[in-house]
């Protein structure tokens, strides 16, 4: 994205401000997105998608009522119409006493180099290259993989910027870098599916295009000849991704309209154990090239590093200036989440699965089967059988059955095998006591 645009866009914000009804207080949020995606499938480009998002979003607060409306549309004609919607909407709601623009600890400038801004002039036909090289390497892999599902290349370029009449004003700039590869295996009259993919704010530290198709390769492949397993109640070890999906589910579970609402099962759990001692959950919103990285969260508040898990305690609740009035406490900033992270006090495992001695090791679940309100947990899932420390076979038509409480208090270690790809980050984690529902 052009500087020239940029400046452009905050013109616009900044115009906009000057001329405005003072009996209300308006919040501006314009985000503006510039990409590509390349598609190639069986050695031939399947498509090419260019893009240009643009959305404004105004919040208006009269007498406590609060109004939204947006628009993709930057002309005066359209904004002006955008802020009147929103300003009768706020009319016409109910009053909230704890409805309103942040009073403090928000955004005042442009934020300074967060390291996840890195733009490339990109050729298509360079694209076009490594995307297929990516899912040509798929099918060099291995003679069972007999089909794909394509492999995609996406890159956007964005920026984010806020503005509201007490005084906010911020902006930042990211990139985004992409490259997946689904394929299919076959062999007798089986077939599976499975992926892999990369995904990094800096092109050079995109994985390499081999590794990717190899990866997807292996895991597709890895899948073939799945068997039934009878019920049981054992270790289970949730691959990075699976353990990804459980932290998302407690992060849910200690956000601030669960709590102020009554629906969780961790309100009234602040500085009680939740996890072993040995596991520590903090926020690092800052972070070089983190997927989450943002210097403010969606209303303008600043985000900062914290605790929210240490020594197994529950440090805090994850609030927005709303749930923090209701709960008549103070943002934390969380109005987004930036980056999670998991970790442990204790030495993370080299190889996880090698200290399994009889159990299964879970790669993909189905469904949403997570209660918030009382924690109890159900989905179908697909794994392998473990067996002194080794893979025996895949498993399918299973599920996962338990309550988050329990399953939290029953981590006995964690791996060093951390995702890094998602905003949450996690390597494998192994669970005691787990019920596993088979066929029989």
């Amino acid at each position: 994205m052009s500087l020239i645009k940029s400046k452009k866009y905050k013109n616009i914000l900044l115009n906009i401000s000057k001329n405005l009804n003072t009996k209300y207080d308006h919040e501006f949020n314009l985000s503006v997105s510039d990409g590509f995606t390349v598609t190639c499938r069986s050695g031939n480009v399947e498509s090419i998608e260019h893009h240009q998002d643009t959305l404004m979003s105004v919040t208006v607060y009269s007498d406590y009522r609060k109004g939204s409306a947006s628009t993709n549309n930057l002309s005066e004609e359209s904004i002006s119409s955008v802020i009147q919607k929103a300003e009768n909407i706020s009319k016409n709601t109910q009053p909230d006493e704890c409805q309103g623009l942040p009073s403090e600890n928000y955004t005042k400038d442009e934020s300074k180099d967060l390291e996840i801004y890195y733009p490339m002039d990109l050729k298509i036909e360079d694209v076009i290259d490594l995307t297929n090289e990516c899912e040509s390497e798929a099918f060099k892999t291995d003679k069972r993989i007999s089909n794909s599902e394509g492999s995609s290349f996406s890159y956007s370029t964005n920026q984010h910027i806020l503005l509201n009449t007490k005084g906010a004003f911020g902006s930042f700039n990211s990139t985004n870098y992409n490259l997946s590869c689904i394929v299919l295996a076959k062999e007798k009259k089986l077939m599976e599916r499975d992926y892999w993919y990369s995904s990094v704010r800096d092109f050079k530290k995109l994985e390499s295009v081999k590794q990717i198709g190899k990866m997807a390769a292996k895991r597709t492949v890895s899948r073939l000849g799945a068997k039934n397993i009878s019920t049981r109640v054992c270790p289970v070890i949730f691959s990075p991704e699976m353990a990804v999906s459980l932290i998302s589910n407690f992060l849910s579970a200690i956000n601030g309209e669960a709590i102020y609402k009554k629906s969780s099962f961790l309100l009234g759990k602040l500085n009680e154990q939740i996890f072993p001692e040995f596991i520590h959950i903090k926020e690092e919103p800052h972070l070089s090239n983190g997927p989450g990285t943002r210097p403010y969260d969606s209303e303008g508040v600043l985000t900062f590093k914290k605790d929210i898990i240490k020594d197994g305690l529950l440090k805090t609740y994850l609030l927005d200036t709303y749930s923090a009035r209701k709960l008549k406490s103070k943002s934390t900033g969380n109005g987004v989440l930036t980056n999670i992270i998991i970790d442990s006090n204790d030495k993370l495992e080299s190889n996880i699965i090698s200290t399994l001695d009889d159990g299964i090791y879970i790669t993909e679940m189905m469904g949403s089967g997570a209660n918030i309100l009382t924690g109890d947990y159900s989905r179908g899932a697909f794994g392998y059988l473990i067996k002194n420390g080794e893979i025996q076979y895949p498993v399918n038509g299973i599920t996962v059955a338990s309550n988050l409480a329990q399953m939290f208090k029953n981590i006995v270690s964690l791996g060093d095998d951390v995702d890094m790809r998602n905003r949450i980050t996690s390597g494998s984690m192994m669970i005691n006591d787990v019920t596993i529902g088979g066929s029989s």
